[in-house]
């Protein structure tokens, strides 16, 4: 299929290049082969435009680029969009979640499988969900209803009684079936590994891609223009390469597969490492990153490996492996070329996460450690709550915080809530990684968050959560290092510094017209900023027609 044309000229824009000096003065960018060739006069733009390309006048917007979010999982995404939506914003209280349920009900074979996605018993209206709701809702079909933070799952009695699931099943290993304290009776809750034993139906691609569809739309429409989807497996690779034959790619993606199963996440270990396929396969659109491996839990759910008990509680959450059994994987990964991001939220993940990546140099001998390791830019995925030693082995590691900084916003009540205000102010410490000089790009590990930047930027920018609520004063950052969070430094999380992240010649054209200026508007205003027009690859994949009269 031919694609469609990657030339256009955007003119009267204020451009804004991060790392460069900020120019308020309207001015011009010619995009020819996806590739930015020119930035200056608007005149001169409409003199280099290449022939028959469309000429977009920004009327004095504020034109930036496009924006990288390097921590989702487009793949979880796109089944959700195809599922119950049980988010707060949708489906507020209990009442509301049974309704929308037994709606699905309504429409299924008895028997048949339902999944929801989305609630989040810190922001309803009243308590959460529990088992005997989701009995109410479908007593004839088993009901699959993830949580936000995607760590734990609530189930129905059908499902308890389809997986084999009673009061006597041992928790897994890295897992938790939660009972209640008196009876022991399972309730439903399935936390971390013990979702494994839920044995829900194999996507297709065919509904895999439908709902990806939906999903890179929904992403355009947010400014998001490069994704990492740290959860790949072979269905979402498939639909990516399908979807890149057709044409509608509309975002870059930047894959790590899932290294070892979980939940609904295949592993890929070995077939990835019997491939021989290193990081950094790829082209523009589609380029392979690594292998993904996950420690611990959430703060949400109480399962994040904290050093000190949740507030009010003798847990310290879940820690997955002990360093022994997974050490070797990550090692032998490393030594086959692989970079390797390591999910690590609570102190004691946090600290696992460094020992094996340096594992992984130590093991090549001495003179390798460089190479294995600080060339590597290896990842330590949210890395929630680091102490000062591991701040120090990240920057001298030369190894990427990928901080979820964003769910500072959405769920920052219950992070307040679980952890404290003296451990709040250390959590997804953006200032700090900042002065530390270690790379730390903000995500919003969509969809456990909104994929919407600007709410990353605002809980950056201003420490406060949805409801308004003041978490700290000392780790707030400019809201020009907030830009370079989702731009220049996510950049670097793909070794793309040099193509993308900027507004400059030679670059990947990937850009966006907003509704305002971020540098001019209040604070509490930039969770409330807009694209007008979204462009990859030199595309025009979003225009909002309402605000867009030029």
């Amino acid at each position: 299929m031919e694609r469609p044309t990657r030339n256009l000229t955007v003119i009267n824009a204020v451009v804004y290049d991060p790392g460069s000096a900020y120019e308020t003065a309207p001015r011009g960018v010619v995009v020819r082969d996806g590739v930015i060739t020119f930035v200056g006069s608007s005149e001169q733009a409409r003199e280099r435009s290449a022939p028959g390309a469309p000429v977009i006048d920004a009327g004095g917007r504020f034109l930036m680029p496009g924006l990288i979010e390097s921590h989702g999982h487009p793949g979880m995404y796109a089944r959700s969009l195809l599922q119950v939506d049980c988010r707060p914003a949708v489906t507020p209280t209990v009442e509301t979640i049974v309704s929308a349920i037994s709606h699905e009900a309504e429409r299924a074979e008895p028997g048949e499988w339902l999944a929801g996605w989305g609630y989040d018993e810190h922001r309803m209206e009243g308590p959460g969900p529990t088992l005997q709701d989701l009995d109410r809702a479908a007593p004839e079909n088993p009901v699959f209803l993830r949580r936000t933070c995607a760590h734990m799952a609530l189930v129905n009695t059908a499902a308890l009684e389809r997986v084999g699931i009673t009061d006597d099943t041992a928790d897994p290993s890295g897992g938790c079936i939660v009972r209640e304290p008196d009876s022991g009776r399972a309730t439903g809750l399935l936390q971390e590994k013990a979702m494994s034993l839920v044995d829900l139906p194999t996507d297709t691609p065919e509904g895999m891609t439908a709902g990806m569809r939906l999903a890179l739309d929904d992403l355009a429409g947010k400014g998001v223009t490069t994704v990492h989807d740290m959860s790949s497996g072979p269905i979402e690779m498939g639909v990516y390469q399908t979807l890149l034959a057709d044409g509608a790619l509309t975002v870059r993606f930047r894959p790590w597969y899932f290294a070892l199963a979980q939940g609904e996440f295949p592993g890929s270990y070995d077939a990835v490492l019997g491939t021989g396929l290193r990081s950094g396969f790829g082209n523009d659109m589609l380029r392979y990153q690594g292998l993904k491996f996950v420690l611990d839990g959430s703060v949400g759910g109480r399962t994040a490996a904290l050093a000190e008990p949740f507030e009010g509680s003798s847990s310290r959450g879940i820690l997955y492996y002990d360093t022994s059994e997974i050490e070797p994987l990550v090692v032998q990964a490393i030594a086959a070329g692989q970079r390797v991001a390591v999910h690590g939220i609570g102190e004691r993940a946090v600290t696992q996460a460094l020992d094996l990546i340096e594992a992984g140099g130590r093991a090549a001998g001495h003179g390798h450690y460089d190479t294995l390791v600080r060339s590597r830019r290896h990842r330590v995925e949210h890395c929630g709550l680091p102490n000062q030693d591991e701040l120090d082995r990240l920057r001298d590691g030369n190894i990427i915080a990928a901080a979820s900084t964003a769910f500072l916003y959405e769920l920052g009540d219950s992070y307040l809530n679980n952890l404290g205000p003296e451990r709040i102010a250390r959590t997804y410490p953006m200032r700090t990684f900042i002065d530390h000089g270690i790379q730390a790009p903000i995500n919003s590990d969509f969809p456990v968050t909104t994929p919407n930047p600007w709410l990353g930027m605002y809980a950056a920018v201003a420490r406060r959560t949805s409801s308004g609520r003041l978490l700290d004063t000392v780790q707030n950052i400019s809201v020009a290092e907030a830009i370079a969070a989702f731009t220049t430094v996510a950049a670097r999380t793909s070794f793309e510094e040099d193509r993308l992240g900027r507004v400059t010649e030679g670059f990947l054209a990937d850009l966006v017209l907003m509704d305002r200026d971020p540098f001019s508007v209040e604070t509490e205003d930039l969770k409330d900023l807009r694209p007008v027009l979204t462009v990859c690859d030199g595309r025009v994949v979003y225009r909002d027609e309402a605000q867009n009269n030029h």
